[in-house]
């Protein structure tokens, strides 16, 4: 079975095309965005596919470790810092945060627009939101990703405006890359691509 995990500002329905275009038993998880969480870890797992900070979220799954993984518009860090550049800078972030509570729907609409596809028609929680943007801030998973039993496979796309190309090829400079035209939001723009992609 392969494990879909969403990336922020989306929900599970997010891989939809993907999962219809798959000949494969598939499962996705949902970080809460819009409604309750579910985040449990169904059985017989033999692949992860994690977009955006839901490559991230499955980079800090331990139990997971042994499991192939694909990411897409994907990173193992998302901020700048000395040792990991070209990146994005904080400010990007904390102007985020703080229009969150005040104006949900806006902040996801300018995201959206920017990512290349809308989520959710559901109410978006500020809360899980704004913890999502923490999360962005906070997790670095460099360590984890070099010490993957199973070598991470990436799906990126050359016009990725929330995670600029310069940026994957920095962060994923040892793996193999698979370029896609397209940008932050290929599950959706590219589906039939990237689902024969994960099963290649």
């Amino acid at each position: 079975m392969i494990l879909f995990v969403h990336g922020w500002g989306y929900d599970a329905g997010f891989w939809a095309p993907v999962r219809s275009a798959l000949d494969a038993p598939s499962a996705a998880l949902d970080l809460g965005y819009f409604g309750a969480a579910d985040v449990a870890i169904p059985r017989g797992v033999t692949r992860l596919v994690g977009h955006s900070l839901g490559f991230l979220w499955l980079l800090r799954q331990r139990s997971l470790a042994s499991l192939p993984l694909i990411g897409i518009n994907a990173f193992p860090r998302f901020l700048e810092a000395d040792d990991y550049r070209p990146a994005i800078a904080p400010r990007v972030l904390e102007r985020m945060k703080r229009r969150v509570a005040s104006d949900t729907r806006g902040v996801l609409e300018d995201f959206w627009a920017r990512a290349g596809a809308a989520g959710a028609d559901g109410v978006p929680d500020a809360n899980a939101l704004a913890d999502g943007l923490d999360q962005l801030a906070a997790w670095d998973e460099r360590e984890s990703l070099a010490a993957r039993a199973s070598t991470a496979r990436l799906i990126a796309g050359r016009e990725d405006a929330i995670v600029p190309a310069a940026m994957t090829e920095m962060a994923f400079k040892d793996l193999d890359v698979a370029w896609l035209p397209g940008g932050h939001a290929l599950p959706r723009s590219h589906a039939a691509d990237v689902a024969r992609l994960i099963q290649s």
